[in-house]
């Protein structure tokens, strides 16, 4: 079990589209915890195996306003 901690201060002029995504990447791999999207960023803490972990990250760094 890995869990992760991150945030990022970045401009997100549309938050809400990224919601849906990111559910079903996390939904995908079992991947559960919290994750806060708004117009100045994100702030999420995620906890699963290692691997599936480390999907979901690699989701959000594939946006690069969140690289």
């Amino acid at each position: 079990m890995l869990v992760a901690s991150f945030y990022r201060f970045t401009a997100l002029e549309d938050p809400a589209s990224l919601v849906e995504p990111l559910e079903r990447c996390c939904a995908m791999h079992d991947v559960r915890g919290i994750v806060l999207l708004a117009p100045e960023g994100i702030n999420a803490t995620i906890a699963g195996t290692r691997e599936d972990v480390m999907t979901v990250v690699d989701h959000l760094r594939a946006d690069p306003r969140l690289a």
